[in-house]
C-alpha cells in the first residue's frame, strides 16, 4: 500500500486547500479495493502537484515593485512590510493622497503575499476601484488585467496571471456566498475604512470572525486619520501605523451667506475671493449633489472666467468624462464635485476647496420605510479631510460656505451607515451565510434595534423568512440573486406568473439610475421627447416601452448613432448600456435558475404589476381627498410629479421606492387592485372578525371581517363563516339560536316537539303576564350542551350527527315539562284566559302578547273583515276574566281625586265590584259607573273614567284581517276601524250575500234581466250591474250606485261589440282615416290600436244612457239602433281624427324648427302637445271632448304664427297662460288623483289659451282667471 502523501498548506494554493483537506480525509479513511484507492491517490497527488505548481509559478512570477515612489508612505515601507509579516491585521491610517490605496498592495508584495491567492483590494466605489487599478498596473509595468486586475459592476478584469485584485465591497460580498472563508485571497485590504459604508462595516465584522478561521490571511484595514482607535479595538487592538500627509498649510476661510444668496452665488463670490489670490490654481467645489452641480455649472460659465474648464464629478458620470479631472491643461479648472473626492479619488493640482458644508446623505426611516435623501451639514472630520485637498502641491486656501459656529456645532465624525440605513439585504446576507443573531454579530457599530427589527418585518414581508425567522425557499432563492431583496422577490415571483422577460427589465431599470434626463434648463423639450414612451397609468409599462424603443434603436444603428439618437431624446446612453448590462446579468442569472422566458411583450400588464408588488408590498398607498396617499404604517405622500399617475390619483397605488426631499413622494408607481394586495400579502394581513351572529339560511355562525394590510384597510365589511375562527363561540350561538329558540330548518323530530312543548308553556306567560314560567335560556342552553360535541356548530354538521344517533339518543334531546319550567312555575287557567272570545253566534280568536315595551303588547283580539260592523264595542270593554281586576282596579285609580277617595283601596273595591256585576253584559263602563255609584254614594259617570291613562294592555288590540288572513289594519279603538273599514267591509258582507247575483262569462245572448236596486238580507240596500271581462261580461253587486253605472257601462259596451261583430270587422277593413293621418301618428302609436280606440270611441258615444238597459229586450233595441247609426257616427269622428292628426304633426314639425329660437315657449307648447296627444289618449275621451281638439290645435298654429313675428308678445301671454297650466302639472307630479273636478279644471285651463293665444276661433265656455281661481279652489276643497 502507497503511503499518503501529506502537504503543507504554505507550498499550495489557499483556494485548493480545503479540497486537498476533504481529499485526504477520504484516502485515511477509505477501505475499499487496492485498484479504487490507488486511482483516488493518483487524482488526489496530481491535484497536490498542480496546486504546488501554481503556487511556486506565482512566486517565480511575482512583479518586481521596483523603487518606491515618492509619497509620504514610502517613507514608513519597511515598517509596514514588518507589521504585515507580524501581525494577522494592520490598520493603516494616512490622509488622502498618501499613497496607501496605491501603494499598499504593492507593500504586500514585497511582505512576501500574493502568492497563494490574491491580494484583494476594496474601494467604496467602482470610479476608484478601476482608477487606482490603472495606476497601480502602470506603476508595475503590467498591462490592465494582467498582474493588476479589476472587478466592479459590469466590468470582469482579472484573469489567473493577477497578483493584485481590485474591486468594490459589493463584490466582495458577493463573492462570500460560493467562498464563505475567502480562500481566493491571502490578502484582503479594506480601503476606505472610514467612510463606514453598510458593506464595510459588514465586511468588518464577517473578517473579525473570519480571523478565527483562517488565521493565515493578512487584512488591512485603511483609514483616513479618523477615529482608527474603533478599528484597532475591534480587531483586538490590532497596530496602527499612521502615514502623515505631505501636506502644505492650508488657510481656512469662512465665508458666511449674505440675505438673499443662494448657493450659485455663494460659490461665484468664493470663485472671485480665491481668484485674488492665484488666478491659474485649479479649484475643487464640494457640492451636495447633482442638481447643485448642474446650477453652479451653469451660473459659472455663464461668469465667462477665462482660461477656465468646468468639470462635473459625481460617481454616476460617465467614466470618460469622470477621466478627464485627471487630464492636466493649461487652463485653470474648476472641478464640481460630490463627496466622491473627499477620500476616493484624488484629483491632482488642487490649489483651491470652496466647500459647501453640505451632502446628501441617506437616511432611512424604519417606521415608514422611506428613504430620505436630505441634504445635511457634513460632519468636522468631513469638512477637514475636504480641506486637506488643497494641500497635496503647495500651500492651499480653503474657503467654507458657512462661518465658524456653524463648524463648530458639528458633529465630530459622520454617522455610521449601518446606523441609518436599512438593513434587509445585511440581514439576508446573514441568514444565507448562517451567521447567526444579527444581535450578537461583531459590527464595529452595532445597529439600532429598530433597524434590525424593520430589517426582520421586510424579509417576512418578502416571504424570505417564516415566523420563526427561518430561510424560506423564497428566502433561499432571494439570498443567491445578487440584487436588491425585494427586486429579486419581483423576479422569482413574475417566473411564476410567466411575466419574466418584463420585470428583467423593470428590475434592471430600477437597479440603475434612470436614463431619463431633464436639465433644468430644457424641461419642457426633454417633456415632449419622453411623452412618445409614456404608457398612461404605469411608470413600470413607460420603462418597458422605453426599453423596446432602445432595443429597436440598437438594432438598427451603430454604437455612435444610437447614442446620438438616445441624446437627441433626453437619454443618456451611458445609463442606457448599463440597464442593458445589467438586464443581461440578470437574465443569465435567470438562465442559472433554469426559469423560463416568455417573450417581451406578450405577458399581461397584471401580471407584470402583480409581480412587482410582490417587493412592494411595504411600498403601497391608498388614495385620500386632496391627491394625497395614506401608506403604510401612518405614512403619508405624494405621487411624484414627474409620474404619469400624477394627474390621475388611482385608489390604491404601489411604488418603486418612497423617498423625502423636500415632501414624501412615491416614485415609480403603478395602480393596484385591493384584491392583489390581499392575495400577495395573505401572510402580512390582519383580520379582525366582529359581530357573530347567526344565519339561518346558511346554517352557520356568521360575522364581519375587516382585513387590514401595514394599517390599510383593504376589505371594511365582509361576511364570513365564523365557526372556524373561534369554535367554542360559534358553538355558544349555536346552541343558543339553532337549538333553543329554534331558528334552524332541520327534518329533526325533537326540534319541534320542542317547540311545540315551549310554546304551549310560553303562553302561560304571555297570558299571566309574567317571565317566571320558563326556564332561563341559560339552562337550555346547559341542557343541550351535555349532548352536543364539541365540533358542532353548523346545520350541515348538526345534520350528519344527528342521523347517527340512536333512537334513545334522539331522545335525550326532547324537552320535558320539568326542564321547560321552573320549580312552582304559575299556570294561567282557560276559564281566566280563554283562546276564543264569544260574542253572539260568531267566535274571535284570541292570542296573548307580554312586552310592555311593544305597540302589540295585550290581548289581540282577530275580527274577519265581513264582521267588522257587527261587533259590540261595549262587550269588548270586559277583555278577559283574568285581566278584569286589573283593568277594573285601573280604571277605579283614573277617577277624579275627590271621587276616588271613596274608593281606597282600589284593589278591594275592584273585587267587590266585579262580584257584583256577574257575568259580562252590556258596556263595561256604563256598568262599572253604576256599581261604584252604588258602592260609594258619590255619582259616577262612564265619562269619569280616564282611558288614556290606563295601559295598553288593558285594551284589546283588534286585528282586522282578510279571507287570507292578511293583517289590513289594528287598533285598540273600534271605533277607528270602523271609520276607516266600514264600507270596505259591508260590500264584503254583501259579496258574502251576493248569491245570484254573481254570474260570469256572459254573451248577447245570456243578457240577465236585472232589478236597479235590491235588499240584502242583512237590510242593505245593493245594486246589480254588469262587469267588462274581457270579449265576455259577468254581474256583480255593487253597494254604491255611482261604481255600479261605470261598471254596467263598461260591461254592456262588451256585449255591444260582440253583437255587432260584422259591423266591428267592416270598421277594422274601412277606417276611413287618410294615410297622411296614419303616418304622422304611426311614431307615436301603432295605426291598429289607435283605430280600434277611435271605433271604441263611436260605440261609447252611441252607448248614452246605459244604465237603463237593464233586460235583453232593452239591449236588443239598442243594439238594432247601434247598428244603423255606428258607420255614420265613426266616419263624423274619423273626419276630425284625420284632421287633429294632420294639424298635430305640423305642429310638432314646427316646434323642432323653433326650438333653439324660442326654447321657452317650445318647452310650453310640447308640454301642452304631450297631455293632449299620447299613445291611448282616445280610450280616455269622449267625443264630445274630441270634437273641440281640432280647435285646441288651430290655436296653436295661430300662436306659432305670432310667435314667429313676435316673441316678446308670445312670452307676455304665457306668462297669463303658464302658472294656471304649471298648477296642474305640478299636482299630476305630485302624485295627486286625476278627479273629475281636476278634468273640469284641465280642460278650462285649454279654453283659456284658446281665449289669450287665438280669441278668434272662440272658446266653448267662458274661461276667465276668476273661473279658474274657483275651479282650483274646488280641485284644491276635494284634496283636503
Amino acid at each position: 500500500m502507497s503511503k499518503l502523501p501529506v502537504f503543507d498548506p504554505i507550498e499550495v494554493m489557499q483556494r485548493d486547500i480545503a479540497g486537498l483537506k476533504r481529499r485526504h480525509k477520504q484516502l485515511a479513511r477509505f477501505r475499499g479495493p487496492e485498484e479504487k484507492r490507488q486511482r483516488l491517490l493518483d487524482e488526489y497527488r496530481q491535484l497536490l502537484d498542480d496546486s504546488q505548481a501554481r503556487r511556486q509559478l506565482r512566486a517565480e512570477n511575482r512583479p518586481d515593485t521596483g523603487e518606491p515612489p515618492d509619497l509620504p508612505i514610502s517613507a514608513h515601507a519597511e515598517s509596514i512590510v514588518e507589521a504585515i509579516r507580524e501581525n494577522q491585521v494592520v490598520i493603516v491610517a494616512g490622509e488622502t493622497g498618501s499613497g496607501k490605496s496605491t501603494q499598499l498592495p504593492k507593500l504586500c508584495l514585497d511582505a512576501g503575499l500574493g502568492e497563494r491567492g490574491l491580494i484583494g483590494c476594496t474601494q467604496p466605489r467602482r470610479i476608484a476601484a478601476r482608477s487606482v487599478a490603472r495606476r497601480v498596473a502602470e506603476e508595475l509595468g503590467s498591462g490592465l488585467g494582467q498582474a493588476v486586475g479589476f472587478q466592479v459592476r459590469f466590468t470582469d478584469r482579472v484573469s489567473d496571471q493577477s497578483y493584485i485584485k481590485f474591486m468594490t465591497d459589493g463584490i466582495l460580498l458577493a463573492e462570500i456566498h460560493h467562498d464563505r472563508l475567502l480562500d481566493a485571497y491571502d490578502t484582503l485590504i479594506i480601503d476606505e475604512a472610514h467612510e463606514r459604508s453598510l458593506n464595510i462595516d459588514f465586511l468588518l465584522g464577517y473578517l473579525k470572525r473570519l480571523t478565527r478561521r483562517r488565521p493565515d490571511l493578512k487584512i488591512i484595514i485603511t483609514s483616513a486619520t479618523i477615529d482608527t482607535e474603533r478599528f484597532a479595538e475591534h480587531f483586538d487592538q490590532a497596530p496602527v501605523i499612521t502615514v502623515e500627509g505631505r501636506g502644505y498649510p492650508v488657510d481656512i476661510q469662512y465665508q458666511a451667506p449674505k440675505e438673499g444668496e443662494d448657493l450659485p452665488q455663494q460659490v461665484r463670490r468664493a470663485v472671485d475671493t480665491v481668484s485674488r489670490i492665484d488666478s491659474r490654481g485649479d479649484i475643487l467645489v464640494f457640492l451636495p449633489g447633482e442638481r447643485e452641480i448642474f446650477q453652479v455649472s451653469r451660473a459659472l460659465k455663464r461668469a465667462n472666467l477665462s482660461h477656465t474648464e468646468v468639470l462635473p464629478l459625481y460617481a454616476r458620470l460617465p467614466a470618460a468624462q469622470q477621466d478627464r479631472i485627471f487630464k492636466l491643461d493649461t487652463g485653470r479648472r474648476i472641478v464640481l464635485a460630490t463627496n466622491v473626492a473627499e477620500t476616493s479619488l484624488t484629483v491632482p493640482g488642487i490649489r483651491f476647496v470652496i466647500d459647501s458644508g453640505l451632502a446628501r446623505i441617506s437616511r432611512y426611516a424604519a417606521h415608514s420605510k422611506v428613504l430620505r435623501l436630505p441634504v445635511e451639514p457634513v460632519s468636522q472630520a468631513s469638512c477637514n479631510q475636504r480641506a486637506g485637498r488643497c494641500g497635496r502641491i503647495g500651500p492651499g486656501t480653503c474657503v467654507r460656505l458657512f462661518d465658524e459656529t456653524d463648524f463648530l456645532a458639528r458633529p465630530e465624525f459622520t454617522e455610521p451607515e449601518i446606523q441609518r440605513a436599512g438593513l434587509i439585504g445585511v440581514l439576508l446576507e446573514m441568514l444565507a451565510l448562517g451567521l447567526g443573531d444579527p444581535e450578537a454579530f461583531p459590527f464595529v457599530d452595532p445597529p439600532p434595534k429598530r433597524l434590525i427589527g424593520e430589517a426582520w418585518q421586510s424579509l417576512f414581508e418578502l416571504s424570505a423568512i417564516d415566523g420563526e425567522r427561518r430561510l424560506t425557499p423564497s428566502g433561499r432563492q432571494l439570498a443567491r440573486l445578487p440584487v436588491d431583496a425585494r427586486h429579486g422577490r419581483m423576479l422569482i415571483e413574475a417566473a411564476q406568473r410567466g411575466a419574466l422577460a418584463e420585470v428583467l427589465v423593470l428590475v434592471a431599470a430600477l437597479s440603475v439610475a434612470d436614463a431619463r434626463e431633464r436639465p433644468l434648463d430644457q424641461q419642457q423639450a426633454a417633456d415632449q421627447a419622453h411623452a412618445q414612451f409614456v404608457v398612461p397609468g404605469s411608470d413600470f409599462l413607460t420603462l418597458l416601452k422605453l426599453w423596446q424603443w432602445w432595443q429597436q434603436v440598437r438594432s438598427e444603428n451603430s454604437r455612435s448613432q444610437a447614442d446620438k439618437l438616445a441624446r437627441r431624446h433626453f437619454l443618456a446612453p451611458q445609463r442606457l448600456h448599463e440597464w442593458g448590462q445589467l438586464h443581461a446579468q440578470l437574465k443569465q442569472i435567470a438562465r442559472d435558475e433554469r426559469w423560463k422566458f416568455g417573450r417581451l411583450g406578450a405577458a399581461d400588464p397584471e401580471a407584470v404589476h402583480r409581480s412587482l408588488l410582490a417587493g412592494l408590498l411595504g411600498m403601497i398607498g391608498q388614495h385620500e381627498e386632496g391627491g394625497e396617499y395614506q401608506g403604510a404604517r401612518g405614512h403619508k405622500f405624494r405621487i411624484f410629479p414627474g409620474s404619469v399617475l400624477a394627474k390621475r390619483n388611482p385608489g390604491w397605488i404601489m411604488a418603486a421606492e418612497l423617498v423625502e426631499t423636500a415632501r414624501p413622494y412615491a416614485r415609480m408607481a403603478a395602480p393596484v387592485q385591493p384584491e392583489w394586495l390581499e392575495e400577495q400579502g395573505a401572510h402580512l394581513l390582519k383580520s379582525r372578525v366582529y359581530d357573530p351572529h347567526w344565519d339561518r339560511r346558511s346554517g352557520r355562525v356568521m360575522g364581519y371581517e375587516q382585513v387590514s394590510l401595514h394599517g390599510l384597510i383593504l376589505v371594511e365589511k365582509r361576511r364570513v363563516h365564523y365557526g372556524p375562527r373561534d369554535p367554542q363561540t360559534a358553538r355558544d350561538i349555536f346552541i343558543r339560536h339553532a337549538l333553543v329558540r329554534g331558528e334552524i330548518d332541520s327534518k329533526a323530530g325533537f326540534l319541534r316537539r320542542n317547540e311545540a312543548l315551549k310554546r304551549e308553556l310560553a303562553a302561560h306567560e304571555h297570558k299571566r303576564r309574567r317571565r317566571d314560567v320558563l326556564a332561563a335560556e341559560a339552562e337550555l342552553e346547559v341542557f343541550f350542551d351535555r349532548h352536543l360535541p364539541a365540533d358542532i356548530f353548523t346545520t350541515k354538521a348538526f345534520a350528519r350527527w344527528y342521523e347517527r344517533l340512536s333512537d334513545d339518543e334522539r331522545d335525550q334531546l326532547l324537552y320535558d315539562r320539568a326542564t321547560l319550567l321552573r320549580e312552582d312555575a304559575p299556570l294561567a287557567g282557560q276559564d281566566a284566559f280563554p283562546e276564543y272570545l264569544e260574542l253572539g253566534p260568531e267566535r274571535f280568536r284570541l292570542n296573548y302578547h307580554f312586552d310592555p315595551a311593544s305597540e302589540r303588547d295585550g290581548v289581540m283580539f282577530d275580527c274577519p273583515l265581513h264582521l267588522l260592523n257587527r261587533l259590540d264595542a261595549g262587550r269588548l270593554q270586559w277583555l278577559v276574566p283574568g285581566l278584569l281586576e286589573e283593568k277594573v282596579t285601573a280604571l277605579i285609580a283614573s277617577l277624579p281625586k275627590a271621587k276616588r277617595r271613596s274608593l281606597v283601596p282600589a284593589a278591594e273595591y275592584a273585587r267587590a265590584a266585579i262580584e257584583s256585576l256577574g257575568v259580562p253584559e252590556g258596556a263595561l263602563l256604563d256598568r262599572l259607573a253604576g256599581e261604584l255609584s252604588r258602592m260609594s254614594g258619590m255619582e259616577i259617570e262612564p265619562a269619569d273614567f280616564k282611558l288614556d291613562k290606563l295601559p295598553r294592555h288593558l285594551f284589546f288590540l283588534i286585528r282586522l284581517r282578510d279571507d287570507g288572513g292578511q293583517v289590513l289594519g289594528e287598533s285598540r279603538d273600534v271605533a277607528e276601524l270602523i271609520e276607516r273599514f266600514s264600507e270596505r267591509a259591508r260590500r264584503e258582507f254583501m259579496d258574502r250575500q251576493a248569491g245570484q247575483w254573481q254570474r260570469d262569462d256572459l254573451g248577447p245572448a245570456d243578457f240577465p234581466e236585472l232589478p236597479e236596486a235590491i235588499t240584502t238580507r242583512g237590510g242593505h240596500r245593493a245594486w246589480p250591474a254588469l262587469v267588462d271581462q274581457g270579449r265576455r261580461a259577468g254581474v256583480r253587486l255593487f253597494d254604491s250606485e255611482i261604481e255600479a253605472r261605470q261598471a254596467h257601462r263598461n260591461g254592456l259596451l262588451v256585449l255591444a261589440r260582440e253583437a255587432i261583430r260584422d259591423k266591428w270587422k267592416y270598421l277594422q277593413k274601412n277606417h276611413a282615416l287618410s294615410r297622411d293621418a296614419q303616418l304622422a301618428w304611426a311614431r307615436v302609436e301603432d295605426p291598429a290600436a289607435m283605430t280600434e280606440s277611435l271605433r271604441s270611441l263611436a260605440l261609447r258615444d252611441l252607448l248614452n244612457e246605459a244604465w237603463a238597459v237593464r233586460d235583453r229586450a232593452a239591449f236588443d233595441q239598442r243594439v238594432a239602433a247601434i247598428r244603423q247609426d255606428l258607420l255614420i257616427k265613426y266616419a263624423e269622428l274619423a273626419q276630425i281624427a284625420d284632421k287633429m292628426f294632420v294639424l298635430w304633426h305640423q305642429a310638432d314639425r314646427w316646434l323642432n324648427s323653433l326650438e333653439e329660437a324660442v326654447p321657452g315657449a317650445v318647452r310650453d307648447m310640447q308640454s301642452q302637445l304631450e297631455d293632449l296627444m299620447y299613445a291611448g289618449f282616445l280610450d280616455d275621451i269622449d267625443a264630445r271632448r274630441l270634437r273641440h281638439y281640432p280647435r285646441y290645435l288651430e290655436a296653436l298654429h295661430v300662436r306659432l304664427e305670432v310667435l314667429e313675428q313676435d316673441p316678446v308678445r308670445d312670452r307676455q301671454r304665457m306668462a297669463e297662460v303658464g302658472p294656471w297650466w304649471q298648477r296642474y302639472l305640478d299636482h299630476l307630479a305630485e302624485g295627486g288623483w286625476y278627479t273629475p273636478t281636476l278634468d273640469r279644471y284641465r280642460w278650462l285651463v285649454e279654453e283659456f289659451r284658446v281665449q289669450v293665444f287665438a280669441q278668434k276661433l272662440g272658446t266653448a265656455e267662458k274661461a276667465s282667471r276668476q273661473r279658474l281661481e274657483s275651479a282650483w279652489k274646488e280641485v284644491l276643497a276635494e284634496i283636503a
